[in-house]
């Protein structure tokens, strides 16, 4: 059974009157049933009539190429004669099935590469509108009447960082933002931690990486409810977090 590629090659050599019964009888009735290469033939026939100049040379599938050139070579004279094909009439048709192949390829070539680029598109104003969206859900939420915030100073290891905290307390959610923190290294995650009041060990709030500015931001979701929260305190970490703070320095530290 002969395949996609196979048939749009033989679609090439139909459009321009080089393709043989057999081969025009199997391309007919593949047709009927394959969108793909109608549509390929139907380029193809186009381009028979459109032939663009200066293509980029794009190598067809060796079969038909070695096909065609041994058709030149075997065609005499007196097989010219009997089959009114002459070796002139097939070199013409290999030359225009290659522009004619070029053509498609480029035209296919074209084709993927606005798609690509739509797509990219289509991906980065889809991440910007969810960075939208959510810098306005976080401005909603600090303008809530009932929004708490709390300050966060920088201890002995970083005295210039600082953090706020915007809690939602209906929400059981914070937003915190964070400054002037010294830059992680590549093995180390930052890692804010709740101490509660009702249990003896801190409880972990996510992890976070800061950007060249020494700023970041996250978010709490499922907050324990205010009452039982002490204070927030961040520590550097193994990278991506630990169960259990391994050391007591904090970077940022602050009551609620």
């Amino acid at each position: 059974m002969m395949t996609h590629e196979e048939f749009e090659s033989i679609a090439a050599l139909d459009a321009i009157g080089a393709a043989t019964a057999d081969e025009g009888s199997a391309l007919t009735a593949h047709l009927r049933e394959c969108l793909p290469c109608r549509r390929a033939r139907a380029e193809f026939a186009e381009a028979a009539t459109l032939l663009a100049r200066d293509l980029e040379p794009v190598v067809p599938p060796r079969d038909v190429r070695e096909r065609i050139s041994s058709a030149i070579a075997e065609t005499d004279e007196e097989e010219a004669r009997e089959t009114r094909i002459s070796p002139w009439w097939l070199a013409t048709a290999a030359t225009i099935f290659l522009a004619l192949w070029g053509w498609r390829e480029i035209s296919v070539r074209v084709i993927r590469e606005q798609t690509h680029s739509q797509e990219a598109e289509i991906k980065r104003l889809s991440e910007e509108n969810a960075l939208l969206n959510e810098q306005n859900e976080k401005l909603s939420v600090l303008a809530k009447p009932d929004t708490r915030t709390i300050a966060l100073t920088g201890q002995e290891v970083a005295p210039a960082a600082s953090a706020k905290v915007f809690l939602e307390p209906e929400r059981r959610r914070a937003f915190v933002f964070f400054y002037n923190l010294p830059s992680n290294p590549g093995d180390k995650s930052y890692q804010l931690w709740i101490i509660r009041g009702d249990q003896p060990k801190p409880m972990s709030a996510g992890v976070f990486d800061v950007t060249e500015a020494g700023s970041a931001s996250i978010t709490i979701e499922n907050l324990p409810v205010a009452t039982e929260i002490k204070g927030l305190a961040v520590t550097l970490e193994p990278r991506g977090g630990v169960e259990q703070p391994t050391n007591t320095q904090f970077i940022v530290a602050g009551n609620v």
